[in-house]
């Protein structure tokens, strides 16, 4: 079973690097990726801005996007799938351990066996072995989260891959049902995607474009202070989607407070108060978001003050192009 579906729950046809490089027309906007949550990360990889990608080649969040892009593709463009496609496998407990105690009261249960079962969908090979390395790395990386690391308490990082995967969750079904299987802009962001997790140099557009270049200024404008609470509310919400007992209440931020800001007036920390049903009982919280460059990068909520929360991509891009003023 993959990584991302124990969390909560495509690939095309190889395009040689020549004719990628020689496809001409495409520009900065030739790629949608109009919604998704993941739209400036999707956008600078497409564009060959490595750089600003926000993402790591090892990282769960690539990992995670290459994983849903593989399953995407294999849905609804099979069709376009290259003549060396192979089949996408999975795996299934066939034989699970029960041990009960002295009263026949089950205490224990677990997999004891599991088998490896074709799945009937096919993806990239290429494609396929990078998702498969990096789902071993993020099974070791689960298993590691189990004991506190650097005063985090146990299971932080878990929690943080738990945010990433709700976060890429739906953007490459949207990314392919915007663009189509056989779009050139599809295949040169396909291709760059690739690149990126194995190290090989980007493609990049004739004009050079980057992701601030397509921008138009949003990235790192000057944001109206009295409106911090709306977005504060809008990484909680996203965030709360993968809150497994407590449900917070929408709407119900308070005491917004800018304790930290740059030389630039931009904040670097953010206060607020909000409130959630734990168990049916109204409950007031606390959340703390930190910045870097001008962008929210963590969130620290009262019962973690020190696990690092992963903001919603999708509403940190919206606040960059200042749709929280």
């Amino acid at each position: 079973m993959r990584i991302s579906a124990l969390l909560l729950a495509g690939a095309t046809a190889f395009v040689g690097l020549a004719s990628l490089s020689a496809q001409s027309g495409l520009g900065a906007g030739s790629l949608k990726v109009d919604g998704l949550n993941y739209e400036s990360e999707v956008q600078a990889i497409y564009l060959g801005d490595f750089a600003n990608a926000r993402l790591q080649p090892e990282g769960n969040a690539y990992a995670f996007l290459l994983d849903k892009y593989i399953g995407a593709y294999s849905r609804t463009c099979a069709a376009h799938l290259p003549s060396n496609k192979v089949e996408i496998m999975a795996s299934r407990c066939v034989r699970e351990t029960v041990t009960r105690n002295g009263f026949g009261v089950e205490t224990n249960r677990y997999c004891s066996q599991s088998e490896t079962y074709g799945t009937g969908r096919f993806a990239d090979p290429d494609l396929l072995a990078l998702s498969k390395r990096l789902e071993s790395r993020q099974a070791g990386e689960i298993l590691g989260s189990i004991l506190p690391t650097q005063g985090q308490a146990p299971g932080a990082s878990s929690r943080r891959m738990v945010d990433q995967a709700l976060a890429a969750d739906g953007d490459m079904e949207r990314l392919l049902s915007q663009n189509g299987c056989t779009s050139p802009a599809l295949k040169r962001f396909q291709a760059n995607f690739e690149r990126f997790g194995t190290g090989a140099a980007p493609l990049k557009l004739a004009n050079g474009a980057t992701l601030s270049s397509t921008r138009g200024g949003g990235n790192g404008a000057a944001y109206v202070p009295s409106n911090y609470g709306k977005m504060v509310d809008a990484l909680i919400r996203e965030n709360a989607r993968g809150w497994m007992m407590n449900r917070y209440m929408q709407g119900s931020v308070s005491n917004v407070a800018v304790t930290r800001k740059d030389a630039s007036g931009r904040p670097l920390s953010i206060s607020a108060r909000y409130r959630f049903n734990q168990l049916g009982t109204l409950t007031n919280g606390s959340v703390t978001v930190e910045y870097r460059d001008g962008r929210p990068v963590c969130l620290y909520f009262f019962d973690a003050p020190n696990t690092c929360r992963v903001p919603s991509p999708g509403v940190v891009t919206a606040y960059e192009k200042g749709e929280y003023r």
